[in-house]
């Protein structure tokens, strides 16, 4: 093997980087942990659904009135809902005293000044949920706030904890961050379902429950990217789209079976925590072993790969694996300031982490949005879920032809179109099925967006700098993702409009930031620091990305001019 910049995908090819342990371990890791990742992770969405209600006003049964739709319209006064219809108050009522019992109700009549707040508990809409931490505790109207101050508390976490793991997956390694993951997530799961009653031990295991949000995710896809050849990596991310989708779709169902927040948290919850007994599927990535220096660790996990691939002998040990791979300087890191040493890759970051932010924004928001609007709450979440996996398999083929760059800025161009109409229609009780179905093409169109801008941060950083570049962008995603929960309060409570203007221009604006990152189609993943600063210099604005030449094996000329061309190098 030459001792270059691709050396360690020449080693992977002597071990097998596309056989039977990579097929094994993204079933199990990119694909099976997935699923039960995201049911947790997205579980407190629904846990946390708010259902109808109105003030309790008792004396009903005075009258022998069963129709509560008649009662409702003697007790409660009317008010614009977010969509500008007149309806019953949610959290005021008349103020009805023993006095007015006392007489027939066609005898009242209330004034503006016998309004107050609602005096004797709620009565909620239990069409679709037995009990919530919302129902149970009254976490509505004047207690509002906590619903969404929970879901900004929960975005604060992933912050925090994308800060810290997201670094150490580069200093301590992948392997032990995703087994820290799946314990982490799993704890602040279960302490929330015993401490509803306890609102800020509550918000303190939102918190908990949210660290390790990302890094469960990014641990296993990177060490799957790392140990594979170049063009599965497409292949590798949709494994993951898809039990990410897979798992979305079936968290609502499990809610809308069980009916009670309890145990569906519970079922949703336990399954990921026994992925902490299969350790010896999970192996720490060799390529970050090596950048690092542990070449005994790395020919440890080579053998690993072998011996499930069916090879017994590699044509190399221990001393000659450190000799191809000593010419490279374990290069000093500086964590996340590192991701601005030098303008190119810089400016590659800023504009990267523009489309991260946008994404994570609309996505939750949208999230959010689907179990809040009219109808069957777990049926609108579950088709928001669906349309990932054909917004995913469509990703990634105009990821594969078009490029990385140009695929994300025409899904976010599209979210932006899409936006106009809903402004036009959302009130419009006529119309609502209408914006649910456009509402579900932005989820389509941000979905792509995923795909692409995940694997191209994935591809835009150097293997010593590749988690903590991930990690950087969640954490800033997660900065401007903590509005999100505010945007939904403003769209449920003020207007149903104003989410989708926000969605629209910041789509717009991520598709000119999509446009001025480089293309990673094709290109060889930049191993050094020094790679990355220089990645995308050469590369054309207006060109569509190339297919890699096939050279033959003794045309030596030609194969290094292809190393440069997908190195960026003219």
């Amino acid at each position: 093997m030459d001792a270059d910049d691709t050396v360690f995908d020449g080693i992977l090819e002597k071990v097998g980087n596309d056989g039977r342990f990579q097929r094994r371990f993204n079933l199990i890791f990119n694909m099976g942990a997935i699923i039960f990742a995201s049911m947790s992770y997205m579980s407190i969405i629904l846990a946390l659904n708010k259902p109808p209600h109105n003030c309790h006003v008792p004396g009903m049964e005075r009258f022998n009135i069963s129709d509560a739709e008649m009662w409702k319209n003697l007790t409660l006064p009317r008010e614009e809902d977010n969509k500008g219809v007149l309806s019953y108050s949610k959290c005021q009522m008349y103020n009805v005293t023993e006095a007015h019992l006392q007489v027939h109700y066609s005898e009242w009549n209330f004034q503006d000044s016998d309004i107050i707040n609602c005096a004797y508990g709620y009565d909620y809409d239990r069409t679709y949920y037995d009990r919530t931490p919302i129902t149970e505790h009254d976490w509505i109207c004047d207690k509002g706030f906590r619903e969404t101050n929970i879901f900004v508390y929960n975005r604060f976490g992933e912050l925090i904890g994308t800060f810290i793991f997201g670094q150490l997956g580069d200093t301590l390694g992948r392997r032990p961050v995703f087994f820290f993951s799946v314990l982490i997530i799993t704890a602040g799961r279960l302490i929330s379902m015993f401490t509803a009653s306890i609102y800020v031990v509550f918000c303190m295991a939102a918190v908990l429950g949210s660290l390790t949000s990302n890094s469960i995710f990014q641990a296993p896809l990177i060490i799957a990217m790392e140990v594979s050849k170049s063009e599965r990596r497409g292949y590798i991310s949709m494994m993951q789209c898809i039990g990410w989708t897979t798992g979305l779709c079936i968290l609502p169902m499990v809610f809308w079976a069980t009916r009670d927040w309890f145990w569906a948290l519970m079922f949703t919850t336990i399954p990921i925590f026994l992925f902490i007994f299969i350790p010896q599927y999970l192996i720490e990535s060799p390529r970050w072993l090596a950048t690092r220096g542990h070449y005994k660790r790395s020919m440890g996990e080579l053998r690993k790969i072998a011996n499930v691939n069916g090879i017994r002998q590699l044509p190399f040990d221990e001393r000659s694996l450190e000799k191809m791979l000593s010419h490279r300087k374990v290069e000093t890191v500086y964590g996340m300031a590192s991701l601005f040493s030098g303008w190119r890759m810089a400016k590659n970051t800023i504009f990267c982490v523009m489309c991260w932010m946008v994404v994570s924004l609309t996505y939750f928001t949208v999230m959010l949005l689907s179990s809040r609007m009219d109808g069957n709450p777990f049926l609108n979440f579950l088709w928001q879920s669906a349309i990932e996996l054909p917004a995913y398999k469509i990703g990634q083929y105009l990821s594969d032809s078009l490029g990385r760059r140009l695929s994300n800025a025409m899904a976010f161009l599209v979210s932006t179109i899409i936006c106009i109409p809903i402004y036009m229609i959302a009130r419009y009780s006529e119309y609502e099925t209408l914006t649910i179905a456009l509402t579900v093409a932005i989820k389509f169109c941000i979905s792509i967006n995923f795909f692409a801008v995940n694997l191209q941060s994935i591809e835009i950083y150097p293997t010593c700098l590749r988690n903590t570049g991930l990690a950087f962008a969640a954490i800033m995603s997660n900065l401007i993702g903590i509005l999100g929960p505010y945007v939904v309060y403003l769209g449920t409570e003020y207007d149903v409009r104003y989410p989708f203007v926000v969605i629209g221009g910041l789509s717009a604006v991520a598709a000119v930031c999509a446009l001025l990152l480089p293309e990673t189609l094709h290109q060889a993943l930049p191993e050094t620091i020094e790679q990355a600063q220089q990645f995308g210099k050469h590369h054309r604005f207006w060109s569509l990305p190339k297919q890699p030449k096939k050279c033959s094996p003794d045309n030596a000329e030609c194969e290094m001019a292809e190393r440069k061309r997908l190195n960026g190098v003219h």
